[in-house]
């Protein structure tokens, strides 16, 4: 019987891409299994389910150096695949005033003038509707490899997620991080206020960026609550995080996965856009 495996890369004398296998992983289940592939700039993970959400492989790697492993992963032919991308455009129109025909008046606030590259989709909870663009040269990638795969924007499940931490009354500010793209967002007295998206590079750049969005949207750097999607609680940004507010909130998937090793089981939390994705789809 094959044991299952865990391996970590080691990058700068730490550990960091994971590699593991379960025992139960056979090649004549994959029509069966689920595909979850979380891109960024920096490092992509793959994540195969079975039909009982047991974690069959997790895998992150480079994203410009995929290894061996990760190649002959994605050379299966899975059926069902799920893959967040990276934007390259991002608008809210509320809803109660959007209207199909006005769909070049939004394109102008989007990076290019190629409406079939635009997507929309109506977020009910919030009352807006998101116009948006995938990353070109990341969509275009994985739409290669996987036609028919269902690509996802993490704010959708960000947003999404959200709910369930979102008072009537009082100021919510959140972040998701993926690799080196921050999403910022903030809900007042339960109404939404803001979702925009930076380059940061380290925790300064962070830091700017919290305080601009907190000082152009009125929202108070003393914050009662921060949703933190995508990071674990040992993440270098935490502490800084802390110095906003002593309630940090980590958000967690929704749906239920499992895995029999207790050091795959640490790592979910922080892929929870990752694992929830098949629901937004």
């Amino acid at each position: 019987m094959r044991l299952s495996h865990i391996t970590f890369l080691l990058v700068n004398g730490s550990k960091k891409h994971m590699k593991y296998t379960a025992k139960n992983f056979h090649l004549h289940y994959i029509p069966q299994y689920k595909l979850l592939i979380k891109t960024g700039f920096i490092e992509d993970t793959l994540v195969v389910l079975d039909e009982n959400n047991e974690i069959q492989v997790l895998h992150s790697y480079p994203s410009n150096l995929p290894d061996s492993e990760a190649t002959k992963l994605l050379g299966l032919p899975f059926q069902k695949v799920f893959i967040t991308v990276a934007l390259q455009g991002l608008v809210f129109i509320p809803t109660e005033v959007y209207n199909e025909n006005d769909s070049s008046l939004y394109q102008r606030f989007l990076p290019d003038d190629k409406i079939s590259r635009t997507h929309k989709i109506n977020l009910e909870s919030i009352d807006v509707t998101g116009c948006y663009q995938f990353d070109l040269l990341a969509h275009n990638k994985w739409k290669v490899i996987f036609p028919t795969a269902k690509f996802i924007p993490n704010f959708c499940m960000v947003l999404q997620q959200a709910q369930a931490h979102i008072p009537l009354q009082g100021e919510v500010f959140g972040l998701h991080m993926n690799d080196n793209q921050v999403e910022l967002f903030a809900f007042k007295n339960g109404k939404f206020q803001f979702y925009q998206i930076f380059d940061v590079h380290n925790k300064n750049d962070l830091n700017y960026f919290i305080l601009n969005a907190c000082k152009s949207t009125g929202i108070s750097t003393k914050m009662d609550k921060i949703l933190v999607s995508g990071l674990a609680s040992d993440h270098q940004y935490i502490p800084l995080l802390e110095g906003f507010s002593t309630n940090l909130v980590f958000i967690k998937p929704t749906v239920k996965i499992q895995s029999e090793n207790s050091e795959v089981q640490e790592k979910l939390n922080p892929l929870n856009v990752l694992i929830d994705s098949q629901i937004c789809a």
